[in-house]
């Protein structure tokens, strides 16, 4: 008996001596790839039948802070052409790793909304894909539920798909899906 708990001691050991060998990818790598200026094509889709429904245009300016821990995020989409010349949408935003919640953390404003909203992300590595969760007051004494999801299909093309959470069946509804390409430097 004393055997089978020593072998299983000296293989804990080991596995755990080979854990620390290999380093864990830096948190901060998402932030990074975010940093610059990217031209956005948005499509909107409307919420009963799910089809696309109109578009606009916007440059969203991202910079680093200069520890690479954070990046701040500029959003301004202008409406379809001919149509005034001030921003038809403008939002901001504040994201990175809190290494204190140990893990992603996204705040942000915007003109359509009259509340913040935090957003709690995890990371998929494999997919390349930042998967984001957020419940903001809608001013009324209630929440709206929202879910994001931002693949990056390189280090300079990524889309953000943004769903509503239906509160009585729990469904996905999507509501915009925005293409950004990186301006090259």
């Amino acid at each position: 008996m004393r055997l089978i708990a020593l072998a299983a001691l000296m293989c804990a050991v080991a596995t755990t001596a080979l854990a620390a060998d290999v380093p864990e990818p830096s948190p901060y790598r998402p932030v990074e790839m975010q940093a610059g200026v990217w031209d956005a094509e948005i499509q909107f889709f409307d919420t009963t039948t799910g089809k696309a429904e109109g578009g606009a245009r916007g440059v969203q300016t991202n910079v680093l802070l200069s520890n690479g821990h954070w990046v701040t995020n500029d959003l301004v989409v202008h409406g379809p052409a001919g149509a005034s010349a001030k921003p038809a949408f403008q939002g901001h935003g504040v994201w990175g790793w809190d290494p204190v919640a140990k893990q992603y953390v996204d705040t942000w404003v915007d003109t359509n909304d009259g509340a913040v909203r935090t957003d709690f992300g995890h990371w998929n590595a494999e997919t390349r894909t930042m998967h984001w969760t957020a419940l903001q007051p809608d001013g009324m004494g209630h929440s709206v539920n929202y879910r994001m999801a931002e693949a990056y299909e390189n280090d300079s093309t990524r889309t953000l798909t943004f769903y509503q959470v239906a509160l009585q069946s729990g469904r996905l509804v999507k509501l915009a899906e925005m293409r950004f390409t990186k301006r090259q430097s």
